[in-house]
């Protein structure tokens, strides 16, 4: 695929859009900009399906796909029909392994909600492709969701978290025993790397907050296995969720990807917080997304923990549902965990990650939190700390006096597995989902390198009504479609992004 060919299709591709003629009501895919029949005085208005349904119009199974899309192994070709317009188009149904005698006849009808996914690249050091001409069935594992923008009804208090989205990938593998409390892991299909989960993050993000994407002017995106070394997810985040106000091709708004090994993301939420407060900063509110593909060489002691996945945070002043009270960073040069330019998997520790680096930095910070606040554990309702596994955040929690109730709804990683960039941002998201109004939540992140930064957050009554547009984290570990693999085709999965 060609540059030129590659800005051409972003129009079509990110968000699926077509053009209707005002007069006459015809539709063009892809969008035109005058109408055949009214000629070039005619209006033409934007349709935008990238939060609709669609329905399988026709199709067929692919048993020996082209060398470009061979990773996929078998798939279902699709022409999907678009409910709102009935524009056809052509697509692929991702998250879908049809079997060598599928007869696709069967599944013709069925609803379909687009998913942002890799296509294909051209080559180990080519452009990658993708694209929303990619739908999984709406009865499946991920539910439909619209978007809807609604006016804030508290505006201009303190900072916190507006909305947030938790991305746990379909598929999942099993420990044949538990690996330090993990008992199974998300896994990433053929299409999906850390683009796309945060693009999907961001997504539910939007939708649980209900804020206007253009008042969202700056995306901070945090991620050890970015899919390129140089050029940013964020902007791949920004041009799909059309982030910021738009002007001919691009957008009013700005960002970075960050990388600090697991705290990545968590590092920017007091950036956002402040950005926010800043009169010179135009936009309402920040999106901070902790998204990986987790990085483990195989059979390594980390390929039985990492999972892959992704969070979204929108920071903000309106509708907060959790104030941001007190924060306090501790860093040190401590290199427990690593990967040099152009190395493949990360080295580590082994058990000296945990004493001299882990626990000396959660600890620490944790502790140091408390007593700048003045608060006991005992104030705390909820802590949630980055989960290299189960183990170490229990003994953390524990060593300072918390209880069990308090650090056990934060301990998803025994079923989705270490997020690295994702994972405190998934731990609070799963807080998130159960906390009441007027309670406190203690995150601590973790980045190897190393440090750690502590938040508390209080939970406010706005965070009752927003919880109808959620993807509560529990329901999709427990999901009954999510499927399971083997070892054989996690390796494959996981190593080909």
């Amino acid at each position: 695929m060609s540059e030129p060919i590659a800005r051409r299709n972003l129009v079509t591709e990110y968000r699926i859009k077509a053009t209707r003629c005002r007069s006459c009501g015809a539709v063009y895919f892809p969008p035109k900009y005058f109408c055949n029949n009214e000629g070039r005085e005619s209006e033409m208005l934007e349709l935008d399906h990238f939060y609709e349904l669609g329905e399988l119009y026709s199709g067929s199974v692919i048993n020996e796909p082209t060398k470009r899309f061979s990773h996929l192994n078998r798939f279902v070709s699709a022409i999907v029909s678009l409910n709102s317009s009935k524009v056809r188009v052509p697509g692929r149904i991702t998250d879908y392994r049809p079997t060598g005698n599928q007869d696709v006849k069967e599944l013709i009808g069925r609803e379909l909600i687009p998913r942002f996914r890799r296509m294909y690249s051209d080559g180990a050091d080519g452009l990658i492709y993708y694209s929303s001409h990619n739908f999984s069935f709406k009865d499946d594992y991920y539910p439909h969701q619209k978007y809807e923008v609604i006016a804030p009804s508290s505006k201009d208090g303190k900072p916190g978290i507006v909305g947030y989205g938790v991305y746990v990938p379909k598929f999942r593998i099993k420990n044949d025993e538990p690996a330090l409390g993990v008992v199974e892991r998300g896994v990433p299909f053929a299409d999906e790397d850390t683009t796309t989960f945060a693009v999907e993050a961001g997504k539910r993000a939007l939708i649980h907050s209900a804020v206007k994407n253009s008042e969202v002017k700056k995306c901070f995106v945090g991620s050890e296995s970015a899919p390129y070394a140089v050029k940013p997810s964020m902007s791949t985040v920004i041009q799909v969720l059309e982030l910021g106000e738009r002007f001919e091709s691009g957008f009013f708004s700005g960002g970075i990807d960050s990388q600090f090994a697991c705290k990545a993301a968590t590092d920017l939420v007091i950036d956002a917080a402040g950005l926010v407060t800043y009169p010179v900063f135009k936009g309402r509110y920040v999106m901070v997304i902790g998204a990986d593909n987790a990085q483990a060489a195989p059979k390594d002691r980390l390929d039985y923990t990492v999972g892959a996945g992704g969070a979204a945070l929108i920071i903000g002043k309106d509708d907060v549902i959790a104030t941001l009270d007190h924060y306090l960073p501790y860093t040190s040069d401590t290199p427990d965990f690593y990967r040099r330019e152009g190395e493949r998997y990360p080295k580590h520790g082994g058990r000296f990650t945990g004493l001299p680096a882990y626990f000396k930095h959660v600890v620490t910070a944790m502790r140091g939190i408390l007593k700048e606040t003045g608060l006991a554990p005992s104030d705390i309702d909820y802590v949630a700390c980055h989960s290299p596994n189960a183990k170490f955040p229990v003994q953390a929690a524990e060593d300072l006096g918390f209880e069990k109730r308090q650090y056990e709804p934060s301990l998803v990683v025994k079923r989705i597995g270490n997020l690295y960039s994702g994972s405190s941002l998934a731990a609070l998201g799963a807080v998130l989902d159960i906390a009441k109004p007027s309670q406190r939540i203690l995150l601590t992140s973790y980045g190897s390198g190393a440090g750690s930064e502590s938040y508390i957050f209080t939970v406010t009554d706005l965070i009752e009504e927003k919880r109808r547009r959620l993807v509560p984290v529990k329901e999709q570990i427990e999901h009954p479609k999510r499927e399971y693999v083997d070892y054989y085709t996690y390796r494959e999965w996981k190593d080909m992004v």
